[in-house]
């Protein structure tokens, strides 16, 4: 093994040293200047129309571009620089406009190809490796980089304070960065494949950037980041991390009005990130999926984040909302919610689902189904805080947890289907009303207990509830339990008691005396399924001639002789009906891929013609809602083609001398370097 790992060293070393060798030349840097000129004349640069250049060969040094409306064409050779020996060199620098890069391989430079104040540059075919960075577009606008390949740069490609920028179907692979995206707008990087970098594409103090269809695999960092920037849309790309620590798909930074938006986010534990004051996130109908079962992507709102809506996304997944402000979780599947410190949630309509949240305030969570086919948990649905509303939801076949389990001030738990749970509701609150639920086959109906006071129960199903040992009700659970409640104005009434399992004789248990259990005459209390009594009298002391379905004789609830229902219902209220969601609408959410991207104006080259993209971009994304609004429409069009030229000239110059034909002279060395290593892995096998 190790024989093996010294000869590929041997070989990334020796082999690019001979090619440096065989050019046998001093460092070059060559200009074509703005009046079409090469110098120096014998630089293997040709040229007949001062239009198209072609390079003859490979060499060591750089090229700078001071004409416009050119073709300069690599012819497949390389350019080499000198950054591992310590110089800062520029490979190939364009300053002017209406330009056409293609056919070059780089190596070895500080920055590889340098765009600067430029218009209309389009950059093909080339092949970029080992250099610090890539491709910089430093304040130009209209350029396209695309079917190129790079390779173990610092940073591949970096849009820096540009507009109008493209980046597609290009192949980047190892080092840093792979694409950079700061202080520019409009930019379009689509269709790339990335892998192996530690972070795949970074945006940075920019707006209006697209991030569409690309593969980016990134095993040990950050997919995409987005930070302090400005309406970012990232569509239908598939992110693929691992399963350790400082895995991330999309992280997203004290950002406005992002949209992640279909895309595959896989083997991440945090799929989305979304902190640091982040305001107007749309994260909608991604699938995340990990290979790890017990490691689940995370999607996470924190540190403040306000107006963020989590919709549809499918696969099994945590959401985890902790810090944050007007947030909307709504239709995902197989998701476990939890959190804590949030305030105005709207977590509704969420399949397969559970959700634990601790501390939070003005909470709905309305229409989910939470079973035990979802992501294992303790619970169904618990929560704590204030001002929280339970609405609507399905509730089963949790046999080792609760059904629903809240706490806090301003409780309401309305209109849900609860069954099949080791307890169905438990309430330790202030202020709470529970109404119109069907709690049904729980082993303990509604659980009472801690410091619960000013609470109503009313026009509730509860049945079949009952049957093993519940420790809270000191004997097999039942109808209701109350278990160390101060009896503080809690009422019970037109509550349905229907066969439950019977403890010390009776469907309710409770620890002390003095709970409500009708609401007077001739409202009534409550329908006892074991209630033995007559309707033959009516009125307040039962006593005038006449039915009023409400039994003659008081109900016994418990041992305790005060614990009364005064006026027990004799016949059973209707099953409790449902009133409509409250539902928040998903905002439009329109995204058109630019299939016309940016449109720079290079020139046909001569005497081989190189097509030239026609490419134009709408990208619309239109938004409403109660907690999100906005609307952006942006068309993209190509801006008009200005020729600038730049006089200043930022690549580093050494001495120029003749450079002479070098191919026999690379064959030889080359020939040498595999005979010289060939000797060096017969020595190396022999001595082990």
């Amino acid at each position: 093994m190790y024989v093996a790992v010294l000869v590929m060293i041997l070989i990334r070393l020796l082999i690019p040293l001979s090619i440096f060798t065989a050019l046998g030349e001093t460092y070059v840097t060559v200009y074509i200047r703005p009046d079409g000129n090469v110098v120096p004349s014998n630089a293997p640069i040709t040229t007949t129309d001062k239009h198209y250049y072609k390079l003859t060969r490979d060499f060591i040094g750089s090229i700078v571009v001071e004409r416009g409306d050119v073709v300069v064409d690599g012819g497949g050779h390389a350019l080499v620089g000198r950054v591992g020996q310590g110089f800062m060199d520029k490979g190939l620098a364009v300053l002017a406009s209406n330009i056409l890069i293609t056919g070059f391989r780089i190596y070895n430079f500080s920055i590889a190809l340098i765009i600067l104040n430029a218009t209309s540059v389009e950059v093909s075919k080339c092949t970029v490796i080992g250099n610090w960075e890539g491709v910089h577009i430093i304040s130009s606008n209209n350029v396209l980089i695309h079917n190129s390949t790079m390779k173990d740069n610092a940073a591949s490609i970096h849009l820096d304070n540009s507009t109008y920028v493209e980046a597609k179907e290009n192949v980047i692979e190892g080092g840093g960065v792979a694409v950079i995206v700061s202080n520019s707008s409009n930019g379009y990087i689509h269709d790339n494949t990335i892998s192996l970098a530690r972070i795949g594409i970074i945006v940075e103090r920019s707006d209006m950037v697209y991030i569409g269809g690309n593969r980016v695999v990134v095993p040990n960092d950050v997919g995409i980041s987005v930070e302090n920037s400005v309406m970012t849309i990232i569509f239908n790309n598939s992110l693929n991390g691992e399963n350790g620590a400082g895995s991330c798909n999309i992280h997203v930074t004290g950002s406005e009005k992002t949209v992640i938006h279909k895309n595959l986010l896989l083997n991440a534990p945090e799929a989305v990130v979304i902190d640091e004051l982040s305001n107007h996130t749309i994260i909608s109908y991604n699938h995340l999926a990990s290979e790890d079962p017990y490691r689940l992507p995370t999607i996470t709102l924190t540190g403040i984040s306000t107006d963020v809506m989590v919709y549809g996304n499918s696969g099994e997944m945590h959401i985890e909302p902790h810090s944050s402000h007007k947030v909307v979780i709504e239709n995902n599947t197989n998701a476990v919610i939890r959190g804590d410190t949030s305030s105005s949630l709207a977590i509704c309509i969420n399949i397969h689902t559970s959700i634990e949240l601790s501390n939070i305030s003005n909470a709905y969570i309305c229409g989910n189904l939470a079973d035990t086919t979802s992501p294992a948990t303790a619970n169904g649905i618990a929560v704590s805080g204030t001002d929280i509303a339970i609405h609507g939801n399905i509730i089963k076949n949790y046999r080792q947890g609760e059904g629903i389990e809240v706490s806090g001030d301003h409780i309401k738990v309305y209109e849900n289907e609860v069954t099949n749970n080791s307890q169905g509701i438990v309430i330790s609150g202030s202020s709470f009303v529970v109404y119109s639920n069907n709690i049904t086959r729980n082993n303990v109906g509604i659980l009472i207990a801690g410091m619960a006071s000013r609470g109503v129960v009313y026009d509730n199903l509860i049945a079949f509830n009952g049957g093993d040992q519940e420790p809270f009700c000191d004997g097999p659970g039942t109808g209701v339990c109350i278990y160390g409640s101060e009896p503080y104005n809690i009422t019970f009434y037109h509550n349905s008691f229907f066969n439950n399992s019977l403890n010390k004789g009776k469907q309710v248990y409770i620890t002390k005396e003095g709970y409500k259990w009708d609401k007077d005459y001739p409202s009534g209390g409550n329908y006892w399924s074991d209630y033995t009594g007559t309707d033959v009298k009516k009125g307040v002391n039962q006593d005038e001639p006449g039915s009023d379905g409400i039994g003659d004789t008081p109900y016994q609830v418990y041992i305790y002789p005060r614990e009364l229902d005064r006026y027990p219902l004799v016949k059973r209220p209707p099953n409790p009906g449902k009133s409509q969601l409250n539902l928040i609408p998903l905002p439009s959410i329109v995204i058109e891929p630019p299939l016309a991207r940016i449109s720079p104006s290079t020139p046909t080259p001569t005497p081989t013609a190189t097509p030239s993209p026609t490419l134009t971009a709408t990208t619309t994304i239109s938004s409403t809602s109660p907690s999100l609004t906005y609307t952006s429409t942006q068309q993209t069009t190509a801006p008009q083609t200005k020729t600038t030229q730049s006089t200043g000239n930022t690549v580093s110059t050494t001495t120029t001398t003749p450079q002479k034909a070098f191919d026999m002279t690379l064959l030889i060395v080359g020939s040498i370097v595999v005979a010289a290593i060939s000797v060096i892995v017969i020595i190396l096998l022999k001595r082990r």
